[in-house]
């Protein structure tokens, strides 16, 4: 579905269509508010929501919504397509984040958002159940034009005149440090994740993880990790999965090192749905130990990271809990071992704001 590899050539090469989705610029860890700010100069800051990313393509009437892993998932959103069809403009590529919203206006757990995604049957009724919110935040198309080499203000700019304010996300450009906390605090007081501080003029970079978007959330960090393996359970649990072997990626050798095993967060009534999950994955089983097949990845959090000799990729995770599947994350996402070093050498002296 991807026209052309973004790491094959410059933006200019691109090969931007309606109907086929390009895989999405990403965010890089920012080393906080203050380091982030006075490396970027000024900042459009945004919140980072708590949600899922999509990419949306209109041609007049007709709609297609893209997850980021670029699998079409139109059928389950209908209140985003209606949405996207006010979007004026005869052909365009949104970029946006889709949020499930509670009562009290704050964000539902992912795990919501992904049975809206999968949902192929009774859609409208899950809709009235769990309605999605749309924060568009850039443009990557309008009407046979790629946008890709104009400035993110620019940009912006377009998309502001084509979309209602109700569905877009807020942005602020400034080079105030405090300004920026500010805008920090408030997107955690709603429940969203931390911020992502944008170079100005910034190009789209499809598919790549640069220094022009920052990401900034509260300590500690989580990791993106693939499962690699699991465990069987004792007791009561026998039948269950009941811990899951994690691995980070080498990207020097495109292999997955192990860097431990994480059983916390997990309900009798998770690990039953881990373990249907898993059970088509399962490769070989030595005793209680099984080998399972990469494709899926856990977001997990922990205490710290320590160097270790037990994993291959020479760390381990103290006190890892598990705080959500990913996925929405293909393998390739899964966070690197220089990530995790990175981190490692960060953990002392870190400030509020990482």
């Amino acid at each position: 579905l991807v026209a052309v590899s973004a790491r094959r050539g410059t933006l200019a090469d691109l090969s931007v269509q309606i109907g086929r989705p390009i895989k999405m610029m990403l965010a890089q860890v920012g080393e906080g508010i203050s380091s982030s700010m006075q490396e970027l100069g000024s900042a459009a800051i945004e919140w980072k929501y708590d949600g899922a990313r999509v990419q949306i393509h209109k041609d007049k009437k007709r709609v297609r919504i893209f997850s980021r892993r670029l699998e079409d998932v139109t059928r389950s959103l209908p209140e985003i397509v209606r949405l996207a069809q006010g979007v004026r403009a005869d052909e365009a590529i949104l970029d946006g984040e889709v949020v499930a919203m509670g009562k009290d206006s704050r964000p539902l757990a992912f795990q919501e958002i992904l049975k809206r995604f999968r949902r192929k049957y009774k859609v409208e009724k899950q809709a009235k159940e769990t309605p999605l919110h749309l924060f568009l935040f850039d443009l990557i198309y309008l009407d046979g034009n790629s946008t890709l080499d104009l400035p993110l203000t620019q940009r912006r700019e377009l998309l502001e005149g084509i979309a209602d304010s109700s569905i877009l996300a807020d942005q602020v450009i400034s080079n105030s440090i405090q300004r920026a906390e500010e805008i920090y605090r408030q997107a955690l007081d709603k429940g969203h994740e931390g911020l992502i501080l944008k170079n100005p003029l910034s190009p789209y970079a499809p598919g790549k993880r640069g220094k022009n978007w920052l990401k900034i959330k509260p300590v500690m960090e989580t990791l993106d990790l693939a499962v690699i393996g699991a465990r069987w359970g004792e007791g009561r649990r026998a039948s269950f999965l009941g811990s899951y072997r994690l691995a980070c990626l080498d990207e020097a050798t495109n292999k997955l090192l192990d860097i431990g095993w994480v059983a916390t967060g997990l309900t009798d009534e998770a690990l039953a749905e881990l373990t249907d999950l898993f059970q088509d994955l399962i490769l070989m089983q030595k005793g209680m130990e099984v080998e399972l097949k990469p494709a899926v990845i856990f977001e997990v959090a922990y205490e710290e990271i320590q160097k270790s000799q037990s994993y291959s990729s020479g760390y381990a995770l103290r006190f890892p809990r598990l705080v959500r599947v990913r996925d929405d994350k293909s393998l390739e996402e899964a966070d690197s071992l220089e990530r995790v070093a990175s981190l490692y050498q960060g953990q002392r002296g870190r400030n509020n704001y990482i």
